[in-house]
């Protein structure tokens, strides 16, 4: 069976969790892409001040490395602004072409 595409925009901590969870269910079932606005994979939010404040650095509040995608065949695309959804179409473009 071919898996369905599921694109997620956004690579905050609400859309990791979905995926993850559906990793957990159902692996097989998607081929997954996201797409995150910032240079960096899923990291924790609630922890940027202490990287800001330099008492962390941004590799310690990572959440999802860009190995874990790769290992969960997950396509990451950071620095990827999503900027016109095509639901008709079922397209998504983002402001650097991809």
């Amino acid at each position: 069976m071919e898996k369905l595409k599921l694109v997620v925009v956004g690579n905050g901590m609400a859309g990791m969790r979905v995926v993850e969870e559906l990793l957990k269910i159902a692996p097989e079932l998607y081929d997954i892409t996201v797409f995150g606005d910032e240079p960096y994979p899923n990291y924790n939010r609630i922890m940027l001040s202490p990287v800001l404040a330099n008492e962390q650095t941004i590799d310690d509040i990572i959440l999802n490395t860009r190995e874990w995608y790769a290992e969960n065949h997950i396509t990451l695309h950071t620095n990827a602004r999503i900027n016109k959804i095509d639901r008709k179409n079922r397209v998504v473009y983002a402001e650097d072409g991809t």
